[in-house]
Order: C-alpha cells, then sequence, then structure tokens
C-alpha cells in the first residue's frame, strides 16, 4: 500500500456527501496505480468515463489506462461506482471534483497538466497522484491555479492516511490554459516534495523491506523527519540523504534520544553523513 487504507464505511460516507450536489460530480483516477481499473471501467454500464489521453495520436489501451481517468458520478449506479472506487483503496489515485463544468469540458481543462514545460524540459506531471497533488497545488501561480481548477465548487483528494482533504479553490476561475511552462523555482518544489516518496521506493526494492513495520503514512512520515535532520545539518548529497534515512528507520528509538532532538532543531553547522552517524550513535 502507497497510503494507508480506508476505514470501514468509507464508501458510504462519500455518497452521503454527494448526495445534494447539483452540479457534476467526477472521480478523477489516476489508472498507473492500479492495471485493472480501466478494462473493469470499460465493462462497467452506465457510468460515463473519460481518459485523458483519448485525444493523443496513437493511443493505444495500455496508454488510456496509464492516464488520469475521470468518471463521472451517478446516484443511479452506485454499485458500479463503488466497485471501481474499491481498486483505488490504499493507493494515491482518487479525486472528487465538484464542477458546473461537463467531462467534456473538465477533460479539456486538465489535459495540458499531464505534460508540461518544466522549465525547458518535458515533464509528465502526475497530479492525478494525490501524492503529489497537494505538492502541485502549491507551487502554482494564481493564475495558473485559476487554469488548473477553474470554477470548481470542491476538489477532494484522499491524503496518506486515507483521510479526505480539500484544495484551496482559486480567488478567481480561469479559461484552461493552452500550455502549461513551470519555472525552476516550481520545479524545484515539486522534487523536494517527493523526495520521501522516492526514498520509500527504494527502501521498498529492498529485500528486508526496512518500512515493512509502518503503516504506510508513518514510513512516509519518518522518512520526512530523517530529511529534515540532513537538511538541519547540511547533508545534500542523494546517496547520503538516503543512507541517513536508512540509518534512522534502523534505529527508531533515536526519534526520542536528545541528540536526535538537538540535530533537528540546530543542526550545529554542517556536517558530513559520518559526522551525523557518530553523534547519534
Amino acid at each position: 500500500m502507497l497510503i494507508n487504507r480506508h476505514p470501514s464505511g468509507w464508501k458510504d460516507a462519500l455518497h452521503a456527501s454527494l448526495q445534494d450536489c447539483e452540479e457534476y460530480v467526477y472521480a478523477l483516477v489516476d489508472g498507473v496505480h492500479n492495471e485493472l481499473f480501466y478494462p473493469k471501467l470499460k465493462k462497467t454500464v452506465g457510468l460515463r468515463y473519460l481518459s485523458l489521453y483519448a485525444t493523443a495520436p496513437a493511443a493505444d489501451e495500455e496508454t488510456l489506462g496509464l492516464a488520469p481517468i475521470l468518471v463521472q458520478y451517478g446516484g443511479a449506479h452506485r454499485k458500479q461506482w463503488d466497485a471501481l472506487i474499491e481498486l483505488t483503496d490504499g493507493m494515491p489515485a482518487l479525486s472528487i471534483i465538484v464542477t458546473p463544468e461537463s467531462i467534456d469540458q473538465l477533460a479539456a481543462r486538465l489535459l495540458p497538466w499531464c505534460v508540461v514545460d518544466a522549465d525547458g524540459y518535458t515533464l509528465a506531471l502526475s497530479f492525478a497522484d494525490t501524492r503529489i497533488l497537494p505538492a502541485v497545488a502549491d507551487a502554482l501561480t494564481p493564475e495558473q491555479r485559476g487554469q488548473f481548477l477553474g470554477p470548481a465548487l470542491q476538489w477532494r483528494y484522499t491524503g496518506r492516511d486515507a483521510g479526505w482533504l480539500d484544495l484551496p479553490l482559486p480567488e478567481q476561475a480561469l479559461p484552461p490554459a493552452d500550455k502549461v511552462q513551470l519555472s525552476a523555482q516550481q520545479v524545484a518544489a515539486l522534487m523536494a516534495a517527493s523526495e520521501a516518496d522516492s526514498i520509500a521506493y527504494q527502501f521498498a526494492q529492498y529485500i528486508s523491506k526496512p518500512l515493512g513495520a509502518y503503516a504506510a503514512y508513518d514510513g512516509h512520515a519518518l522518512i520526512e523527519r530523517w530529511l529534515r535532520v540532513a537538511d538541519s545539518v547540511k547533508i545534500e548529497g542523494n546517496q547520503d540523504r538516503f543512507a541517513l534515512c536508512e540509518f534512522g528507520i534502523e534505529r527508531p528509538s533515536l526519534l526520542q534520544d536528545k541528540r536526535y532532538l538537538a540535530l533537528l532543531e540546530r543542526g550545529g553547522g554542517p556536517r558530513t553523513l559520518d559526522e551525523t552517524r557518530a553523534l547519534l550513535s
């Protein structure tokens, strides 16, 4: 699991919150996290859906299934809806968008954000991944936020603890962007926000699975705590930052150690990885 599992009754609570909506309601699903989602969606009767890559030249079925996918909500088809969103449980793959825009209008608004100009480089921006989504929203300028969210009345997404969170809405809804360009500062912010997930992924490749004892939310929080130590003592190399996180995960008792707290709060100036580990050993 990449995020925590939902609590019992989560789909009932979601339905209850959507019952009185007078606008369109869509699930935005990141298809890359469950390859079964799109094939099951295609066999579902009664729900309108649209893969954001549907207009891409020569997009095959695999490409359509790995894209962000919009599924229009309809209370009359609750069983089908429940069976589909259940496939996102434990995955950072589900947003609920309430908006006056039709599914075609919303897809046209979101499509330019799938592949962006990132300070001169082409970047696939995985905004449907709810681990990345809040960092994307935070990095945008007010104009970009208005283009991205448009007239949406609500954009809810599953947090790392499986609780529902809301994106702040823009001050002004703007027409969709023709092309999205991110500055070097925005790209750096997105890279920093994804560092803990990148390290967690590397740990997941280990035979010993060092994060296996932790829920997804707790494992991510633990890595972020050790990355703050790395920032505090000015450890910048990727390998050294990874190694410090590994050191800390193997010694959970250090989180209550005065030496750890001192490094976290004051740092004490630049330190190498070896110096930092020696101080904590």
